[in-house]
């Protein structure tokens, strides 16, 4: 089948797998060495997209292949834009045709959502595709746990991710409570297995949905110079940025370094 043949069957696709890591719990993603796409994978038939499952896992790139029906497809492919992906690689049978997410997704665009809707106001949504993207390449790398672990790799990620995580703007839930009789506005916590408490932030709306679903909550807009100036509670160690999708620990200390670095 050609590629255009293809791309015009794909709105009538019952069902695809798409490779997830189960490092991030956000698509598997490679950059191409050739083109230096970022891109993701997707299958037309439930062996060939375990086949690769066990291929990663095999490189300890712990994966997994989600099954996304028909109805779901444009919703979560909508969701690639805010991860920095910009290439879907479509496999099927022994056949591999790669699109340009722009060709086959049409970019949500904000600016049609009336003022009074928008969340908090705002002119333009929060989004941090190149944090979402450095992010992504820095845990699937680090997490895989291999014996001879590449330093400079790892080097070169975190250095990447910590620009983006300083340029980046941040969605902090917070709630309403009273105290001596007025309302005031607290912080959100949540607790790591250890029992470690952390404040968590968001890189966008569609992480904060992911962890709150429509479950309405007040935000307020922050980065890294607000956040290392924060009076954090006592019990708690710091901020867990998208605990739905990577679930980032960012201690205090490291904000603070962090936030005293000049930015790019």
């Amino acid at each position: 089948m050609t590629k255009d043949a293809f791309k015009k069957s794909i709105p009538g696709l019952e069902k695809v797998f798409v490779i997830y890591s189960r490092l991030t719990h956000l698509p598997y993603v490679e950059c191409n060495k050739e083109t230096y796409d970022d891109e993701c994978f997707l299958y037309t038939e439930e062996e060939k997209a375990v086949e690769m499952v066990k291929s990663l896992t095999e490189e300890k790139k712990a994966a997994v292949a989600i099954k996304v029906e028909k109805k779901e497809l444009l919703q979560i492919l909508s969701g690639f834009f805010t991860y920095g992906i910009n290439v879907l690689v479509f496999r099927t049978g022994e056949e591999e045709h790669r699109f340009q997410l722009a060709e086959l997704i049409k970019r949500p665009d904000f600016s049609k959502i009336p003022p009074e809707k928008r969340p908090m106001g705002m002119e333009a949504p929060v989004e941090n595709p190149q944090l979402q993207l450095s992010m992504i390449y820095f845990l699937q790398e680090l997490r895989r746990g291999v014996e001879k672990p590449d330093r400079e790799k790892y080097r070169e990620l975190e250095e990447e991710m910590a620009v983006n995580l300083q340029r980046a703007q941040y969605l902090m839930p917070v709630q309403e409570a009273e105290k001596d009789g007025n309302k005031v506005m607290q912080l959100m916590m949540i607790k790591l297995k250890d029992g470690t408490a952390m404040l968590p932030i968001f890189s966008d709306g569609l992480e904060l949905f992911r962890f709150r679903g429509k479950e309405e909550t007040k935000l307020l807009l922050t980065d890294l110079e607000k956040m290392a100036k924060m009076t954090l509670p006592d019990e708690a160690g710091g901020f867990l940025l998208n605990p739905a999708g990577v679930g980032l620990t960012l201690t205090k200390e490291y904000v603070a370094g962090l936030a005293g670095v000049n930015k790019g």
